[in-house]
């Protein structure tokens, strides 16, 4: 799944999408690089705290945009981290690109 993961950031992010507005919650989004994914999900604890998320970006604003093994898309707040506490924001990565700006 990381790996996957990995390539779709490239591709965004080649394309000029690293941070920008959102048209839905949390409204902002920063990714982060492909290379630093297991580092920040390590530094974030989601192995601990949220085991079935990945994290790919954040929002700048103390919340992470995570995905499932089912590729769809979530924010969760990093204070109070929980799967219970996961938004449901896109049914997978392709509608969620659909809603990011450059």
């Amino acid at each position: 799944m990381i790996s996957k993961l990995k390539q779709v950031l490239a591709e965004w992010i080649a394309e000029g999408y690293i941070e920008g507005e959102l048209t839905l919650e949390p409204e902002w989004y920063v990714l982060w690089q492909p290379d630093e994914l297991e580092e920040i999900n390590q530094d974030y604890q989601l192995c601990e705290f949220a085991p079935e998320f990945i994290t790919f970006g954040g929002n700048g604003g103390g919340e992470l945009l995570v995905i499932n093994d089912k590729e769809e898309v979530f924010y969760i707040p990093t204070i109070g981290m929980s799967p219970k506490a996961a938004i449901k924001i896109a049914n997978n990565l392709k509608t969620f690109k659909q809603s990011m700006s450059k």
